[in-house]
Order: structure tokens, then sequence, then C-alpha cells
């Protein structure tokens, strides 16, 4: 129309609003890291533990067999004839859990020259009868040897302490937090997170390597002594302190 251009807006009021969204969105930005650091304030890190000694009542008793021949299949048939002899003997005892462990073989070497074939295999017998499971250890040891011998605290027994436990740790967190608000004026507290953590420690109880090699007679039996557990349940969080 005679050269007459259309009437366009100007481009710097879509840069103004862009500036515009920029500003409120930094402002935004701003006001929300400010929000967020406020709520660390004030807040302390706190862990109480309580301890308690238990009598262990499972013993545990590791037994070998070991054995060499020429060949493979030799050295395992006669590993396993002792392993199915003591397995026959230990199902007489119904209150004790026997089960096998792995079977492990090695090559016997001399000169450079393969001679032969080393093997040996583990039963293990699990019980709370500490008598009965003597007896039936001195049984064994006609054809296998002790290799290793623990006491445990039992799962139900454990899981029994570590509950009464539990209820004496959050006591003695909170007895904590109350103590920390009380010497800096606080007029009071709220658990921001929390843990609990349970564990059992038993002593070493080393059995001597002469009476394990030692035969035993049939109706002997080994001494043993079950001794204690530590069970300790740990509690540890965060509380935020309302100060003034």
């Amino acid at each position: 129309m005679n050269g007459v251009r259309p009437f366009r807006p100007a481009r710097p009021a879509r840069y103004a609003r862009t500036g515009l969204l920029t500003a409120l969105l930094l402002t935004c930005s701003m006001t929300t890291t400010a929000a967020d650091t406020d709520t660390h304030y004030n807040r302390i890190q706190l862990q109480a533990q309580q301890l308690e000694s238990v009598g262990n009542d499972t013993l545990h008793v590791t037994l070998n067999t070991y054995g060499e021949a020429r060949d493979p299949a030799s050295l395992a048939t006669r590993i396993n004839e002792d392993m199915e002899w003591a397995l026959r003997i230990a199902r007489r005892h119904e209150e004790v859990t026997a089960g096998t462990g792995v079977y492990q073989t090695y090559p016997v070497y001399r000169d450079n020259v393969l001679k032969g074939w080393r093997g040996e295999q583990s039963l293990q017998l699990e019980g709370k009868d500490s008598r009965r499971i003597g007896v039936l250890v001195g049984e064994l040891q006609e054809k296998l040897q002790v290799k290793a011998m623990s006491f445990s605290v039992s799962d139900e027994k454990r899981t029994e302490v570590e509950n009464r436990l539990i209820s004496r740790a959050l006591d003695a967190f909170k007895a904590r937090a109350a103590i920390v608000g009380d010497n800096l004026h606080a007029s009071g507290y709220r658990i921001v997170d929390i843990s609990i953590s349970t564990s059992s420690q038993r002593p070493p109880m080393p059995y001597p390597i002469g009476m394990m090699a030692a035969p035993m007679q049939a109706e002997s039996r080994v001494a043993v002594e079950a001794g204690e557990s530590d069970v300790s349940v740990a509690v540890s969080g965060t509380v935020e302190l309302s100060l003034p």
C-alpha cells in the first residue's frame, strides 16, 4: 500500500519481560536457599549405647577328615567313606545339627612330578547341649580331627536381648538430648533423624592344637566352657534445639 509498512511491536519490550522473569527466578531461588539454610540451625548429633553380657548357648565344632591317594577318584572314595561314617554317628544325636563343608583336593609333587593327591572335607556340628556334643566329638575323633570350636548366642536369645537394649538405648538417647538442651537453655527439642544398630561380639576362645590332634576314647568327651558374648545396641541421630 504505497510503501506503508505494517506496525510491529518494538523488541525491547520482550527483552524487558525476559529480564523481569530472570529476576523473579533469581529472587525465588535466593529465598529458597535462605529457607533451607535456616532449617540447619541449632542441630546437634548425639549417640547412646547400651551393652549386656549374655551367656553363650550354642556350640559350634568343625572336624576334618584328610586323605591321600594316587588318583582323585580313589581319594574321593576314601574321604566319602569317612564322612558317611561320621554322618551316621551324628544322626544318632537328634539334638545336634550336622552338615558337611567344602571338599578340597591338592596335587602332590615330588621332583616336579605328580605323585598323587591330598584331600580334605569338613563336618560342622551345632547345638545347645554342649555335653552331648562333647560326647559326639569324642566318638568322631576315631577318624576325624577337631579343627575349630567356638560358642555363640542363639538367634532367638540375641533378639530377645536386643529388643530389651533398644528400649534402654532410646531412653539414654533422649536423656542426653535433654542434658544438652538444659545446658544450652533450650525450651525443647525435636528429633530430625535417628538410626539404631546392633552388634554381638564374642571373645576369642582358642582350642589347644594338641587336644585337637589327640585321639580320644568313644566314652570320653571334650571339656568345654561356653563363656559370654557382648550384645550391644547403639542409637545415633540428630536433634534440633529450640533456643531463644
